[in-house]
């Protein structure tokens, strides 16, 4: 009932957009990225984009929260520095990018270079790469920039992430403390610009436990992971995400 009437979804609906929250906060709790992702394939049936956008960077938030104690102690705070500053600098870039292009053929053309970068790495297994400061700052700015003109930031860093020597639980606590970043900021545009009605503030609240859950179990599963057993899942992750990316807007 209290889908129905507060949230405009059947019951049916609404299962299947607790159960996709629930599987999303399962990846984000595992590999730190990814929510929105699959959250955007697995709710366009139900839910108009213009709720599902401010929900799940409401959703993103609480889950940075909650996973807040466990990753502080990991987190580099020099790479994201660098990378903050960057992508700081980088991301009206993509804003003008998407103002001269319509937002479909940019996040295309994005998820193609991901996935095509993506599968050489998972083939050709390259050993890992100490970069410098400045190698990471470039790759703020690309990852601004994507943000700016397609929202896809978090799958820049991880490609990046995966061929860097950096150790998974680093990896993963510095791009959850970004992410964290970034839909904070986000989130207070979309505050202001009255994004967060009546409905999508009772589904966020709806949506927490499942959240909770998902994260709780996606992170006892990273700790039993080795690290490079994790980078090679968080590169099949990123193939799959970008074969839904690109089904959904074709």
């Amino acid at each position: 009932m209290f889908g129905e009437i507060s949230l405009n979804l059947s019951p049916f609906s609404m299962f299947l957009s607790l159960a996709a929250v629930f599987l999303a906060a399962l990846v984000r709790g595992y590999a730190g990225f990814g929510f929105s992702a699959i959250v955007m394939v697995c709710l366009v049936p139900v839910m108009p984009v213009s709720q599902i956008v401010p929900m799940s960077i409401a959703l993103e938030i609480v889950a940075s929260s909650a996973q807040a104690r466990r990753i502080l102690p990991d987190i580099n705070r020099q790479y994201l520095t660098v990378l903050i500053v960057a992508s700081l600098i980088g991301t009206p870039v993509g804003v003008l990018l998407l103002s001269q292009m319509s937002e479909r053929p940019l996040q295309l053309l994005v998820y193609g270079i991901i996935f095509a970068s993506t599968l050489v790495l998972l083939f050709s297994k390259p050993k890992p790469v100490s970069f410098s400061y400045a190698t990471f700052f470039l790759s703020g700015l690309v990852a601004g920039a994507v943000n700016g003109a397609t929202a896809l930031s978090g799958l820049v860093l991880a490609l990046f992430f995966t061929t860097t020597n950096v150790s998974s639980t680093t990896m993963r606590a510095t791009m959850i403390a970004y992410l964290f970043f970034t839909d904070i900021i986000t989130g207070g545009f979309l505050l202001l610009a009255d994004r967060y009605d009546a409905q999508t503030i009772l589904y966020v609240v709806a949506a927490i436990p499942a959240l909770l859950a998902g994260i709780f179990l996606g992170t006892r599963q990273f700790a039993k992971t080795p690290s490079e057993t994790f980078k090679t899942l968080v590169m099949w992750l990123l193939v799959i995400f970008c074969i839904l990316g690109m089904i959904r807007l074709l």
